[in-house]
Parts: C-alpha cells; sequence; structure tokens
C-alpha cells in the first residue's frame, strides 16, 4: 500500500473519529481505569489467598511435631512407673538384683558413697587411705573387721595399702587375685592381718581388714 493510498483511508476516518461526543470518550477512559483497577484488585487477592495457604502449611508441621512428641511423651510416662515396679518388685524377691544390675547399668546404681564414718576404731599398723570412710565394724570375741569405702583408684588403694604393711616389716602372701580384687595375708610376728580390697562400680573401692587381737 503506497502513501497516498494510506492517507485516503485516514482521509475517509477522521471525519467520524471528530464527531465522536466527549462524554464518550470519557466513558471509554472510565471503563478502562475501572477494569485495570479489578485486575489490580484480582491479582492481590490471589496472591493473599497462596501466602494464607503458605502459612498454614507452615504452622501445620510444627503442631504436628508437637502433636507426634507429646504422644509419645504420654506413652513413656506411663510405661515407665510400671518399669520401675518390676523393678521394685525384683529386687524385693531376689536379693542384691539391683546391685547386679547397677554393675551392667551403672546409672541404675543408687549413690553409696558413705557421708561419715561408723562408730568403731581403724585397726592394723596402716593409715587409712585419704577419702576413704569407715562403713563397717565388727568384734566377736578377738576377732575384729573393719570395712572402709569411698572413691578412689584401685590401683592407687592396693600400692598404698599393700607397700604400707611391706613398709613396716610385714610378709606379705597373695591369697587371691583378680583384675577387680586382691586378697593378702600380712603377717610379722605373732601379729596377723587379712586384707582385702575390691574395685567397685562407679570408680568406688572398698578395703576390709580382719585381725585377731593379741
Amino acid at each position: 500500500m503506497n502513501k497516498l493510498g494510506l492517507l485516503a483511508i485516514v482521509a475517509n476516518f477522521a471525519p467520524g473519529f471528530l464527531q465522536v461526543r466527549r462524554t464518550t470518550w470519557i466513558a471509554i477512559g472510565v471503563g478502562l481505569v475501572v477494569l485495570f483497577g479489578l485486575l489490580l484488585w484480582a491479582a492481590v487477592a490471589l496472591i493473599g489467598a497462596l501466602w494464607g495457604q503458605a502459612s498454614n502449611l507452615a504452622g501445620a508441621a510444627p503442631e504436628a511435631l508437637r502433636g507426634a512428641t507429646g504422644g509419645a511423651m504420654a506413652q513413656f510416662e506411663e510405661i515407665l512407673p510400671g518399669a520401675r515396679g518390676v523393678l521394685n518388685q525384683a529386687t524385693e524377691m531376689v536379693p542384691g538384683v539391683r546391685e547386679k544390675l547397677g554393675e551392667l547399668v551403672p546409672d541404675l546404681k543408687p549413690e553409696t558413697q558413705p557421708q561419715r564414718d561408723v562408730t568403731g576404731t581403724d585397726i592394723g599398723p596402716v593409715t587409712r587411705y585419704p577419702g576413704l570412710a569407715r562403713t563397717h565394724w565388727r568384734r566377736e570375741g578377738r576377732q575384729v573387721v573393719v570395712e572402709y569405702a569411698g572413691k578412689a583408684d584401685y590401683a592407687t588403694v592396693l600400692d598404698h595399702y599393700t607397700k604400707g604393711f611391706d613398709a613396716l616389716g610385714f610378709a606379705l602372701s597373695v591369697q587371691s587375685a583378680t583384675l577387680g580384687q586382691e586378697v593378702h595375708e600380712c603377717s610379722k610376728g605373732s601379729e596377723r592381718f587379712v586384707l582385702r580390697i575390691t574395685q567397685e562400680p562407679k570408680s568406688s573401692v572398698s578395703v576390709r581388714i580382719e585381725t585377731t587381737l593379741q
């Protein structure tokens, strides 16, 4: 199409555009503005709906997790008293069960470190190892038995007593020895002591000394 043809078409339509009233143009403009406003409102509403769904999903996950955790804790709290009851019944029916369980699972064994000495006196020429408390004292005729216990290193306590008796001139004779217990007979002249040192649970050590008074 040449320039003359395009100009002819414009010349034909120009009078028609010029004859359109101002009110018609105003109505068309207002319609376009309203249409744009409706499209903007729809876009905002869609974004708000999508955001609300995302927030609900994000909030539902912690609630579900808390619900599952709460249910598991409730079941555990229901089971725990029963387990404790079984343990208590077992310890009543079979003496020593709690101690054996404490050796296998140290946390089940209660703290047994003594807080003070029982009534009695120490025996033997070797001074008591520091940190041990006198837990038992018994005399039957001339036979005297004393026991001590406390938290200490087993090998260090063993050296303290065996080397202590040896330094005082006692002859030591091993009666039995394992990784967790040794029994020695310490004698000098008419004096005789039986020394038993045992490794106890929770890094505790017990010492038992027996002698016959002269």
